[in-house]
């Protein structure tokens, strides 16, 4: 039997629903936060608000400021660089190391996500694809068998999902060459061969870096 997950405290609900908002631009980058008015909407105490803001400062979603209180982080080019950068360096070595200790029975679950993300593809039901994509990366987080390693990618994908859901709102092609990506690099990862699946991710993360800067540099420029 799987162990139990521990029930999400109220801050972690709270933290979890603005995240999703911000993720999905429903709250903008540079919006203000205001404490009375979203303990009133969301009926929690400002204390438990306060402790989701931190979660999600964590989490780089959320920034706050002397006198000003919470807002959502801005998106600048140098930022979105070195999320990529750092980030799939991350998870190019979680793709060799998996691709090199995968057991029998470890991989199935991770296989049979993929017919659910080609099925969300085939929909064009970005949204529930998007969602599948970060399943994929949570359930491979158990070949992190560095605690460094795993817990510097927890605290990153909120950020990096704030990221890939502008390249899909910006170009709705990325998704085509995403699932042709991630369809090579499941193979690769059966197939036991590590370097090719670190250079699945690698491109991966090249590709949706470059579809974020052209929608923030358009941003911009409006």
């Amino acid at each position: 039997m799987a162990a139990l997950q521990p029930a999400a405290t109220l801050s972690e609900q709270i933290a979890q629903h603005l995240g999703q908002r911000i993720i999905r631009g429903e709250l903008a980058p540079g919006e203000r936060l205001p404490e009375q008015e979203l303990s009133r909407e969301l009926d929690v105490s400002t204390n438990s608000l306060r402790e989701a803001f931190r979660l999600l400062e964590k989490q780089h979603l959320v920034e706050h400021q002397a006198r000003r209180g919470a807002r959502v982080r801005p998106v600048s080019e140098d930022e979105v660089r070195d999320l990529y950068d750092f980030l799939f360096l991350l998870l190019g070595h979680l793709a060799s190391e998996a691709a090199r200790i995968w057991q029998p029975g470890e991989m199935d679950d991770l296989v049979n996500l993929l017919p659910e993300l080609e099925r969300h593809h085939q929909a064009n039901d970005i949204a529930a694809a998007h969602e599948v994509a970060f399943q994929v990366v949570h359930q491979a987080l158990r070949f992190a068998h560095n605690r460094y390693l795993r817990g510097d990618i927890e605290d990153l994908l909120p950020l990096l999902k704030r990221y890939s859901y502008i390249a899909l709102q910006e170009e709705t092609t990325e998704f085509d060459v995403s699932l042709a990506i991630f369809q090579r690099l499941m193979a690769n990862v059966m197939n036991r061969d590590s370097e090719a699946a670190a250079a699945d991710i690698r491109e991966y993360g090249a590709n949706q870096c470059r579809i974020v800067l052209r929608a923030v540099a358009k941003r911009y420029a409006a």
